[in-house]
């Protein structure tokens, strides 16, 4: 089966272009650890790379590896890969990052395009065991509430068939007791789906400092947690993991002042309003700015206006260009 890259230009959804660059920006707070130049990226390319492209222009880093889970479209991975720096590894996640030497500071962006599944905690509990001090993880998954095929279902019957589809993705140890049925509806989900990734990483670094001394025992700290939608409702946190050893080093990665996405229960909502270019090119005049109200808008609604101002840095431009 092909990728979800054959159906969606992940070029062209602007959410996450802007994600993207939030998130590069913010690795740079990850210079106590030392240069980013000295770490490797991880991710999952598709045939438009366009996270390695930035990470390799913005960040410099080289050594990158890409992991593609189309065995059949190799030739077309190979032809549009950017850079020779990228080796692209084929096969499902949870069959490669085994493989992979993890024997450097990494940046790994597990970016799936799936709801939460037992593979995804696999690969997470995977990676807690082996990424060495100052590394990054990054999940990014699916939180679209799921919705039958048949039509004239009641609210119960509905109900019903997201938790089965829960159930049939996950363990039943993994989805806590307490659940609800307005856990699988609307924002609720991203927040359910927080709560069983979180769950899992403190059980993976339980059983990982179980074994470890007092100095070696691995911690880990919240620096993304983005929401968004580009049609569909996404989800994306981020941890900083680091030994005990090395809590000076991550108290100086000032990753707070970013965002705001460090506290664990306030989740950073990416609005990206629609504005034309003209709109674009009169606001940017006045930015940046403190005081949205103070904003000569015009016909630009306040709203606009106030996201705009929040992400004007990292807004993406797209144009069409006849060549």
């Amino acid at each position: 089966m092909a990728g979800s890259y054959s159906k969606i230009n992940y070029r062209l959804r602007p959410a996450k272009a802007v994600e993207r660059k939030m998130i590069c920006d913010s690795l740079r707070c990850l210079s106590p650890f030392g240069e980013l130049t000295s770490y490797r990226y991880v991710g999952f390319g598709s045939t438009y790379f366009s996270d390695f492209i930035l990470f390799h222009k913005s960040l410099h880093i080289e050594d990158m590896i890409s992991i593609e889970k189309d065995q059949h479209a190799k030739e077309r991975f190979e032809y549009n890969k950017p850079f020779g720096c990228i080796k692209i590894k084929y096969g499902a996640s949870y069959e490669v990052l085994p493989t992979i030497e993890w024997n450097k500071k990494s940046i790994v962006w597990l970016d799936y395009d799936s709801p939460l599944e037992k593979t995804i905690l696999d690969d997470i509990d995977t990676l807690i065991g082996k990424l060495v001090s100052g590394s990054v993880l990054i999940v990014t998954v699916s939180a679209e509430p799921e919705r039958p095929g048949e039509e004239g279902l009641t609210i119960e019957q509905i109900a019903q068939f997201r938790e089965d589809k829960l159930q049939e993705r996950l363990p039943k140890e993994k989805i806590p007791i307490n659940l609800e049925s307005i856990d699988l509806t609307g924002k609720r989900l991203g927040n359910l789906y927080k709560r069983i990734i979180h769950n899992q990483i403190e059980q993976s670094i339980i059983t990982i400092n179980s074994t470890r001394s007092a100095d070696e025992k691995l911690n880990y700290k919240q620096i993304f947690d983005f929401r968004y939608a580009d049609g569909s409702r996404m989800l994306t946190i981020g941890w900083l993991l680091f030994e005990h050893s090395y809590c000076n080093l991550a108290e100086q990665c000032k990753f707070n002042k970013n965002f705001q996405v460090t506290k664990l229960d306030e989740p950073y909502e990416i609005n990206v309003p629609n504005l034309t270019l003209k709109e674009i090119q009169y606001l940017d005049s006045q930015m940046p700015t403190d005081d949205c109200n103070a904003v000569q808008r015009i016909c630009i609604p306040l709203k606009d206006v106030k996201s705009y101002a929040e992400l004007y840095k990292y807004f993406p431009s797209f144009v069409e260009m006849f060549m």
